[in-house]
């Protein structure tokens, strides 16, 4: 060592002060030396400049995960060399110094050259040095003595390796400086070592924090056990659905938590399970969960499991979104002109802001699921789910667990792990129970309880589920009629009738036929990119025809008037053969197929007349009572004194 010591002071000194090479220097040792002379470094210098005290705050928190996975590193590493003088030293990949570690004589002698942190120890600031070439070259490399450029390095030795992230990039370098007689081989080896060491910590503590990031951005709870069952690890939504903090369930035992039978089945069989409702208990608190738990294996044995957990009401959510249990028509798509229409509007917008049970009444085909979903999505509910219930579609037997739901086993043919019913996925919505009038009368009690306490009882279960739902009820029946039958419990019908909406049938409002024709056809243009009209004949065929079918009806004709008028023009020839039928039925026997209200209402004043005016008179010929009779008058708009003055003309 002392010859090759000397050779380089004589090889450093002829460079310096004739600019040739010897032989026998390093080839990197050679390269580095004519980039210091390039940029014009003094070789009778080498000290740097050092960073200003903000700059180097910023620095060191560039390298905060650097500093504090290298530093009790670089701690071990100096307990094996203490009382050498040699000197650790961590940098930053721009060559800035930002730790170090070592003797204090050593400590102090590098002072003077600016060996500290917060210094610049690049090729073109201090000149050739390990710190330098190992961040330049990507590679460990020892110098010793002369090596340096620059004169005032010649002392020492150093020992310098780059480290690396995951991706292979320098980020830094380990550097180990001491005299040059305390030169050996083997620091270089300690510096590769210290410097993989803190490749691999680093490498460990990224993926730790991936593992954490992981784990805490799951949308479900997470609780890990080890094989006695007991807390390891918990997640931030586990947390937050049990409403505890993280000392109060870690060390625990999982029976504290929720039914241990569940765990005990997965470890029993040794296979997960997956989607099981159950329950979590948290401070006195029951909360319906789907679990799923899984055993964590090794040689065959079972060493812990992993529990994850979702509420059963946010389940539910995702399932009626992915069911398309929502409402998608508001107030807006609900057309209108007509004054009777628009008070109807106004009254159910009213309706909309309460929390009040709503009867909707009207024929078949006037709209009144549209107006359920636009009564839906006017509400403070509006976010929530909104489930429709046809009640005169499901079978009479499976009413009563179709809306309520069952537990498993509730008889033969059930899902195994049991059903929700439509008012427990209707939870935080709107349940829309469409012709409840068809509801059979033994489910009528079932349906009245859960209206007065908001509480479901699954068939075959005993535990009651407490709901927060708005129903919404329609029916093409006169449940008043239905109460006086027997056929509707007249409990059930103040229930639902809080607040009753009642939709005029079409023939009422003549004026929104043409105007909805028109609506339907723009909406099929702009479907089909087409620019078809109505022709005047054939808007006044849909005038004169009396829809009994209502709104459904007429856009039924339209669309297949549409669909098989060839031109742009839609003609009275595309009319529907079954509409023209009826009409021709109607010119020849008008009587026969007459509306209702419309025979009733000539009945009325045909029993006025003869009656000359005399209501009591007209109630008795007519079998009605007097309260029926005067709320006819009313209803039909009928003019008594007129009726008396045509009475005394005849």
């Amino acid at each position: 060592m002392k010859d090759f010591i000397s050779f380089m002071e004589k090889a450093w000194w002829r460079y310096i002060t004739e600019g040739i090479l010897e032989e026998g220097i390093r080839e990197e040792i050679k390269e580095s030396w004519k980039l210091c002379r390039e940029y014009g470094v003094d070789p009778f210098g080498g000290v740097g400049e050092i960073l200003d005290e903000k700059s180097m705050k910023v620095r060191l928190k560039e390298n905060e995960e650097l500093i504090s996975v290298a530093h009790p590193i670089m701690e071990d590493i100096y307990r094996q060399v203490t009382g050498s003088g040699f000197l650790l030293v961590l940098v930053d990949k721009d060559g800035y110094l930002i730790d170090r570690i070592g003797d204090e004589n050593i400590m102090e002698e590098t002072r003077k050259l600016n060996f500290v942190e917060g210094a610049l120890w690049t090729e073109e600031a201090v000149g050739t040095n390990a710190i330098a070439l190992a961040l330049r070259l990507d590679r460990p490399i020892q110098l010793v003595g002369a090596e340096h450029y620059c004169i005032t390095h010649h002392m020492a030795t150093c020992s310098a390796a780059p480290i690396h992230d995951e991706k292979g990039n320098v980020i830094g370098c380990l550097d180990m400086t001491g005299l040059k007689e305390e030169a050996h081989p083997h620091n270089l080896g300690v510096v590769l070592a210290g410097a993989y060491a803190i490749e691999k910590q680093l490498a460990l503590m990224r993926s730790h924090k991936l593992i954490d990031a992981t784990f805490d951005s799951i949308h479900e709870g997470m609780l890990i056990l080890d094989h006695n069952f007991v807390v390891q690890r918990v997640n931030e939504i586990a947390l937050r659905i049990l409403n505890i903090a993280p000392k109060e369930i870690i060390g625990r035992h999982i029976q504290s938590f929720v039914d241990f039978d569940i765990i005990k089945e997965v470890l029993n069989q040794s296979e997960p399970y997956y989607d099981v409702e159950g329950a979590f208990y948290s401070k006195g608190r029951k909360i319906p969960c789907r679990i799923n738990a899984v055993p964590v294996m090794a040689n065959r044995k079972t060493i812990g499991t992993v529990i994850t957990f979702r509420e059963e009401r946010y389940v539910r959510n995702v399932v009626n979104k992915l069911a398309g249990f929502r409402a998608y028509y508001t107030f807006e798509d609900i057309v209108t002109q007509d004054d009777k229409m628009k008070k109807v509007i106004e009254t159910a917008k009213k309706a909309a802001k309460s929390d009040c049970s709503i009867l909707i009444e009207g024929e078949s085909g006037t709209g009144k699921e549209l107006f359920a979903q636009a009564i839906h999505n006017y509400s403070k509910r509006a976010k929530g789910p909104f489930v429709a219930v046809n009640c005169a579609s499901i079978p009479r037997e499976l009413v009563e667990s179709e809306l309520f739901g069952y537990e498993k086993g509730a008889f033969t043919g059930a899902n195994k792990e049991g059903k929700p019913g439509k008012f427990e996925l209707a939870d935080n919505g709107t349940i829309f129970l469409d012709e409840i009038g068809e509801l059979p009368y033994e489910v009528q009690s079932k349906l009245l309880r859960v209206l007065d306490n908001h509480r479901i009882v699954r068939v075959g279960g005993t535990e009651e589920k407490k709901l927060n739902v708005r129903v919404i009820a329609a029916t093409n029946r006169n449940l008043s009629e239905e109460v006086e039958k027997k056929n509707f419990r007249n409990d059930l019908y103040y229930r639902i009738n809080v607040i009753k909406i009642n939709i005029p049938p079409l023939r009422e409002r003549k004026g929104d036929i043409e105007l909805l024709a028109k609506v339907f056809v723009d909406r099929l243009n702009k479907y089909n990119n087409e620019q078809k009209v109505l022709s005047e004949s054939f808007i006044k065929r849909l005038k004169d025809y009396h829809w009994p079918g209502n709104v459904r009806e007429l856009q039924n004709a339209i669309n297949r008037a549409y669909y098989l008028a060839e031109g742009e023009i839609i003609t009275e020839d595309y009319f529907p053969e079954n509409i023209e039928r009826k009409n021709c039925e109607e010119d020849i026997n008008v009587t026969a197929v007459l509306p209702f209200d419309v025979i009733e209402e000539k009945n009325i004043k045909e029993a006025l007349r003869l009656a000359k005016g005399d209501v009591v008179k007209a109630a008795k010929m007519l079998n009605l009572s007097r309260a029926t009779i005067y709320r006819k008058i009313k209803k039909y708009k009928v003019n008594l004194k007129e009726l008396s003055s045509l009475v005394e003309t005849k």
